[in-house]
């Protein structure tokens, strides 16, 4: 993805994008390898151009939940004091990493790029304080339910029998995503498919139109 293509840069001049374009790195990163050593550095923002990549955070007793997916136009960084996220690639992905001095003089040239990245990292906090609460359900498959139709807003597919989410990932993965064991997650599928809650094929899975609108329409009489 280039870099007017990318929300980050909306507004700012595509003749200059291009010539920043050229000049930033694009890092490639195979599915499952670690994170190369320009991805790792601190104090860069860091630009996901191709593919996707799982956010990790350790839990207190020692497991990885992934509190969120990034796919090309987002954006991650190791700024500040605090520490770095563990971040991996769920399928080959490309990114460019941008030091901070530099993100500082592009944000004094063109303030909008600042309020692009506040834009961008205050809509993160909010999906964040979704997953929290998401993933705070006792239930496995109720964990799983609501983080398969969280997952779908941001990158499901609309087709004839649902919405489809093609992210091609494990049972282990999606395990991380909710919080449980790799056979508590296939359980909960199973009880999923059951239920007619969700279509399974290989590693597609679709929320039929019947279900996303009985959770529509809940949503809406909750919030009236």
């Amino acid at each position: 993805m280039s870099l007017p293509q990318m929300e980050l840069f909306s507004g700012l001049p595509e003749r200059d994008l291009a010539l920043l374009d050229s000049r930033l790195a694009v890092i490639r990163w195979p599915s499952g390898a670690e994170a190369p050593e320009p991805l790792t550095r601190p104090d860069h923002l860091y630009l996901v151009r191709e593919g996707r990549l799982g956010m990790f955070e350790r839990t207190a007793p020692g497991h990885e939940i992934m509190i969120t997916i990034l796919e090309a136009g987002s954006a991650y960084s190791t700024l500040g004091a605090a520490p770095a996220a563990m971040v991996e690639a769920l399928e080959d992905a490309a990114v460019s990493p941008l030091p901070r001095r530099a993100l500082e003089g592009l944000i004094t040239r063109y303030p909008k790029l600042g309020v692009n990245l506040a834009d961008l990292m205050s809509d993160r906090i909010a999906m964040l304080r979704e997953t929290v609460a998401l993933v705070s359900e006792m239930r496995v498959e109720d964990r799983l339910r609501a983080r398969l139709h969280q997952l779908a807003e941001r990158f499901g597919v609309t087709t004839k029998d649902g919405i489809q989410l093609r992210l091609d990932l494990t049972h282990a993965q999606w395990a991380t995503l909710v919080g449980a064991s790799r056979e508590a997650v296939t359980t909960a599928f199973s009880k999923l498919r059951s239920s007619d809650s969700v279509i399974v094929d290989g590693r597609d899975i679709t929320l039929p139109w019947a279900v996303v609108r009985e959770r529509e329409d809940r949503l809406a009489n909750a919030a009236s």
